[in-house]
């Protein structure tokens, strides 16, 4: 599983996850590709992933950026989209701006308060318009890149441990007693076929000249199991 990485995406985000995930177009073992997504800024697996800096953020709020769309319509098309949606804000310093002018200590402190009192609004509606959207904050943009390739990484091991579990229990033939019954003194139907290809019948097998070592040899028993093969020759004799 490739992490899908929007190519209109902070270059300096991108060259950190390249760096720590590889790039497909460059490394076979790579595990990131950058590419145009025309939903959120990266995919992985069935997750869709919008990512905001905390200023970035507040600008989408607005509708101020990339095409003027706002955060709102962003999550909405990614909540069509993908059965998992994220909203993964990082960074916390907020960094008002002043266009042409050098503003005072307290109008930048106006401004941040402003800032926050927009984000905090958004936050105390955004699951009730959006439900099924996990929201996370992250401190750094350090801390996001650990968080994509982290949850890249268990996605991975996930998917080989359920591979694991539903694989399928090999399919063992009964439609054979003589492989039953070998199969009753603890070894596998397969083991069973070699010792009756070996030998041509379970008579032989069971006949007094017959040594475990051999059996062992043969079907790649232990010995163990070779012994509780021949002590079939007991319940034989008495019938």
């Amino acid at each position: 599983m490739v992490l899908l990485i929007d190519r209109r995406e902070n270059e300096l985000l991108i060259h950190k996850l390249l760096i720590k995930m590889g790039d497909v177009n460059n490394d076979p073992k790579g595990q990131a590709q950058v590419l145009h997504l025309t939903s959120g800024d990266y995919i992985l697996g069935d997750w869709g992933i919008e990512a905001k800096e905390i200023n970035d953020l507040y600008r989408s709020i607005l509708g101020i950026g990339r095409n003027g769309r706002t955060v709102v319509h962003q999550l909405h098309e990614l909540c069509e989209q993908f059965d998992k949606p994220f909203l993964v804000v990082y960074n916390t310093e907020l960094k008002p701006y002043f266009h042409g002018r050098r503003p005072s200590a307290k109008q930048i402190s106006d401004e941040r308060k402003k800032m926050m009192a927009i984000i905090k609004s958004f936050k105390m509606t955004m699951h009730q318009r959006f439900p099924k959207l996990h929201f996370l904050q992250l401190n750094t943009m350090d801390d996001f890149v650990d968080w994509l390739y982290t949850n890249h990484r268990q996605n991975i091991i996930s998917k080989v441990k359920l591979n694991t579990i539903n694989k399928p229990a090999p399919v063992v033939r009964h439609d054979d007693n003589r492989v039953k019954t070998l199969m009753n003194c603890g070894i596998s139907d397969k083991q069973a076929e070699s010792l009756l290809a070996h030998y041509g019948n379970l008579t032989v097998i069971l006949r007094k000249g017959t040594k475990q070592k051999e059996m062992m040899s043969v079907a790649g028993i232990t010995r163990k199991q070779a012994k509780s093969i021949l002590s079939l020759r007991d319940n034989f004799n008495a019938n």
